[in-house]
């Protein structure tokens, strides 16, 4: 019983010092932090290019001095279609200023563009050739936009528009005439951080302007009409993509 005794003793001796031992270890240290790369911040200036194509679906009317009947002079208008697509391009800036999942933003741009509208009709048995080009094109609108995540945004867009552009007829008589036009543009696009400073988009703007008279044509010959060029510049649609350099404010 002695044997015995000492034994249990003994183990519960060797038990208590265990148990008093693992009582004063520390505690484990807690999980470390899941690291998350920080959201985009879309507040700030910045600048960039955009290249794309520039379609029209509009006309151009020619106001015909006819011979004289009785000494008045007759007008004939004639309506010509002048549609086409041509190739656009130019530089932007903004700046964005972002409230949660909002960007509210204010941008310019300024782009040239090429021959887009064309025209070939038949008058009186003669061929007719003109085309029509824009030689800028420049707007100053307001963005509005919705943040999908933190690096890809869904915006609208819209404000004044202003154009130039240069009618030109090669066949049978030849004459150019420019004027610049005011209006309006709409549209909308998606734009994607890469990084913290580059951010490419894709967009598409509808554009509109007031009508304008380019000028008179005055044939050297009585028995020609003189003609009176005038333009109904609308439903100018650009489809193009861009890139921009970001300046976010929490860099400064």
């Amino acid at each position: 019983m002695n044997k015995r005794t000492s034994l249990i003793t003994l183990a519960a001796i060797m038990f208590a010092g265990t148990a008093a031992q693992a009582a004063d270890l520390a505690p484990p240290p807690p999980p470390a932090p899941e690291i998350r790369p920080a959201a985009t911040d879309w507040t700030g200036p910045y600048l960039g290019a955009v290249l794309g194509g520039t379609c029209m679906d509009t006309e151009y009317d020619l106001l015909l001095d006819t011979a004289p009947k009785d000494g008045n002079i007759d007008t004939i208008e004639r309506d010509l279609p002048l549609n086409g697509c041509g190739l656009q391009g130019g530089l932007l800036a903004g700046f964005n200023f972002q409230v949660d999942n909002m960007v509210f933003g204010l941008e310019g741009d300024w782009t040239w563009g090429s021959k887009t509208g064309k025209h070939a009709d038949y008058y009186a048995g003669v061929p007719e050739r003109g085309h029509y080009k824009i030689k800028w094109q420049t707007t100053l609108r307001a963005r509005l936009g919705v943040l999908a995540t933190d690096k890809t945004l869904f915006y609208l867009t819209g404000g004044f528009s202003w154009l130039r552009g240069m009618v030109k007829q090669t066949q049978p008589a030849t004459y150019k005439f420019s004027r610049t036009h005011f209006g309006y543009t709409v549209g909308g696009g998606i734009e994607h951080a890469i990084t913290e400073n580059v951010h490419l988009r894709a967009e598409y703007l509808y554009s509109t302007y007031n009508d304008k008279t380019y000028g008179r044509f005055v044939n050297s010959s009585a028995m020609e009409p003189d003609v009176d060029v005038d333009l109904d510049l609308d439903n100018i649609h650009t489809f193009r993509a861009g890139v921009t350099w970001n300046f976010p404010v929490s860099t400064w």
